[in-house]
């Protein structure tokens, strides 16, 4: 493992440094277990009311119960050195009292391989300047993830300015409540540390040091948090690596809310908001499932919403996926780091549905990979929701010196960043879900990958300032869609796909249930495969337009059921395209005096049906008429009917029948004149009556 080839020459004490960085880069490397579960442990699941069942289990195997979690109804056993885990699990799950049965799986911290490099020597705060790391000249980034200036704080020639959360603009609206805690379940906290001193939450329903569990919640004296690797009220960062001291807990819990204006160290994103630490990996940088599962309980249960888990597993594990989805219907929203060993496959507990999944990206808004960290890279894929500043952050460590400061890379540095913007949005809006704090989130991130979601760099970076001051809009019919204005980010709940994947290139249709409006869905790729028409989805989507029809573009569509045919509405061809509704514009007849629009309401993006006789036939179209003499054209008059090559078009004089999607497009040479076009989806919707 080595610094980047472009950087070696530069050191300026040679054999010296070059020592200390591979000394440096050896204690940071992460354990590797030869197997990710405790080998003589396991997770139990039991039937209601089979209590005594797991009794007898338990003493046949020689097991003892480790812990005990209500409210999955789990317990954690431990078996007698040497016996056989797989068998004993066997055992287990063939008893009819067991609903689920498995190991107790190994996470660890989300930390990338970190390697200190030169910059210019400090004239100020580390927010602006950074740190000198061993006193020989040598200097860290500074908090670029917070305000990167493109050059003194960003390091010249491979930043880009404003690459960052956008912290300063965010602070002058708030800079996080007392009242909006934020659980770090990590390595603990070393709440000695002067930018963190002040930071640590205390339990308002518990007396400290009375041996009793004040507020009846299973821990006794739990004032500042809890241990549950060791399972004492002592939540001290006790993390080292190579027999140096990196406090992971700590440095994670600094980037989202070290003190700040104080006059040393560093900012946290969210400094007003305290801090709750819960201890669940030990010393080494790795913990067990069933305690991070308990400490997910613990903090949601004493109404912290968000929750900060800067660890990762390879597994999907059963009692942590019944944690986070406890702590989602709770309201909470966990915020989890991808991973980074550059893989498209998701890591856990990023991976659930129910968490906010953080990638990281470096000083250029481009997602970390070996390039940045000497190994890896931030995990992607399409489980991925947002990226963060996640390359050589500054943050609380005690690596160099006890209370001092280090810079870190990795998807466990940027999970806290996100962190701290959902304090900051709690603070302003207290009376928000946690669905639509998410949402905030991701609909205000800057896009900085393919327009829109993509696996690479999920929504974006975000923006702690536009989370702030934007509107994130979650809507139930499409008809609101159409009175937002464009860009705005929306989701759309349970609508009813009016096409399959193959009907229309480029295009999807979604229509309310009671058929009162719809709307297109415009891909500059491929559609999404395998939707049909009927089916129930949810969408997410920017808003816009295409050639003057209302679109959501390139949206996330998600499938929820299925269901019967959409059925179109009978209509006149006088009535198609009707009048003007909120952004949509209305259709309108260019080349008459004085212009005439069509009639009716606006159907503009709803399966219609309508019949009339055929006047022109070109290619790829041609037009129905019924007399109303609306025209688009020199010559052509009523309906564009515009079909692709799955579909014959009838002859001119036919009587026809046409059911598709009622749509619109700017007539040429005009960028406000709209005309009428319908959209047949496949030859069974071209119908001749004679």
């Amino acid at each position: 493992m080595s610094l980047r080839d472009s950087r070696r020459s530069i050191c300026p004490v040679g054999g010296v440094c070059r020592v200390i960085l591979s000394l440096l880069l050896c204690l940071l490397s992460v354990l590797v277990y030869a197997e990710n579960r405790a080998p003589d442990q396991l997770i139990v699941r039991v039937r209601p009311g089979k209590a005594a069942d797991l009794d007898r289990l338990n003493k046949a195997a020689g097991a003892t119960v480790k812990r005990h979690i209500k409210k999955a109804n789990t317990y954690s056993l431990r078996i007698p050195k040497g016996a056989d885990l797989d068998k004993t699990i066997a055992r287990y799950r063939s008893h009819p009292a067991v609903e689920y049965a498995g190991p107790n799986h190994f996470l660890r911290i989300a930390q990338g391989t970190p390697y200190p490099f030169p910059g210019q020597e400090p004239n100020d705060e580390l927010f602006r300047q950074g740190i000198d790391l061993f006193g020989l000249g040598i200097y860290g980034e500074p908090q670029w993830g917070l305000f990167n200036d493109g050059y003194n704080n960003g390091f010249g020639n491979y930043s880009i300015p404003r690459a960052d959360i956008h912290a300063p603009e965010a602070w002058q609206i708030t800079t996080g409540s007392p009242d909006i805690v934020i659980a770090v379940i990590d390595t603990g906290l070393n709440y000695n540390h002067p930018d963190m001193a002040d930071k640590l939450w205390t339990n308002p329903g518990e007396i400290a040091d009375n041996g009793i569990d004040d507020d009846g919640n299973g821990y006794v004296d739990d004032t500042h948090g809890w241990d549950f690797v060791n399972n004492d009220n002592d939540p001290m960062d006790d993390h080292s690596e190579g027999g140096m001291e990196v406090h992971h807990g700590t440095f994670t819990a600094s980037i989202a809310a070290a003190s700040t204006d104080n006059g040393i160290g560093i900012a946290g994103v969210a400094w007003g908001c305290p801090v709750l630490p819960a201890k669940v990996m030990d010393s080494t940088g790795y913990g067990l499932e069933d305690d991070v599962a308990a400490a997910v309980y613990y903090a949601v249960d004493l109404g912290v919403k968000v929750l900060n888990m800067s660890l990762a597993g390879t597994d999907d594990v059963p009692a942590l996926h019944d944690a986070i989805d406890y702590a989602w219907s709770q309201g909470a929203l966990p915020i989890c780091a991808s991973g980074n060993e550059g893989l498209s496959t998701p890591l856990y507990p990023a991976g659930y549905s129910n968490t906010l999944s953080v990638g990281a990206t470096n000083e250029s808004d481009q997602r970390c990979t070996a390039a940045d960290w000497s190994q890896g890279g931030s995990n992607y894929g399409e489980h991925l929701d947002v990226m963060a500043p996640g390359n050589e952050i500054l943050g609380c460590s005690n690596i160099l010196d006890y209370n001092g400061y280090f810079n870190l890379p990795g998807t466990s540095a940027a999970a806290p960043f996100v962190s701290g913007i959902a304090a900051l949005i709690w603070s302003v809006h207290p009376d928000w879900t946690n669905e639509q704090v998410f949402y905030q989130i991701i609909f205000t991130a800057d896009d900085i990958g393919a327009s829109g979601k993509d696996i690479q760099t999920g929504w974006g970076r975000v923006n702690a300032y536009r989370a702030l001051v934007e509107t994130a809009h979650l809507v139930s019919s499409v008809a609101d869609i159409k009175q937002l204005p464009s860009t705005s980010r929306v989701k759309v709940y349970s609508k009813v796909l009016s096409t399959s994947t193959t009907d229309l290139p480029g295009r999807l249709y979604i229509q309310d249930e009671n058929r009162a409006c719809g709307i297109l869905l415009s891909f500059s790729g491929s559609v999404p495969s395998g939707l049909l028409r009927g089916d129930e989805v949810e969408v997410i989507g920017t808003v816009g337009n295409v050639s003057g029809e209302r679109a959501l573009l390139n949206p996330v569509v998600t499938r929820v059921g299925a269901g019967g045919q959409p059925k179109p509405f009978a209509l006149t061809n006088r009535a198609l395209g009707g009048g003007g509704f909120g952004f949509q514009g209305a259709v309108v007849d260019h080349y008459t005096t004085p212009r005439t629009f069509a009639n009716g309401l606006n159907n503009i993006g709803l399966l219609v049906t309508t019949s009339g006789w055929v006047k022109t036939v070109g290619y790829g179209y041609f037009y129905i008429d019924d007399g109303s003499k609306i025209s688009d054209g020199p010559g052509n008059t009523g309906v564009m009917v515009v079909f692709g090559d799955n579909i014959a078009p009838p002859d001119v004089g036919k009587h026809v029948a046409i059911t598709g999607i009622s749509s619109c497009e700017f007539v040429p040479n005009s960028s406000s004149i709209r005309r009428r076009v319908l959209r047949p989806r496949t030859q069974d919707d071209v119908v001749i009556l004679r």
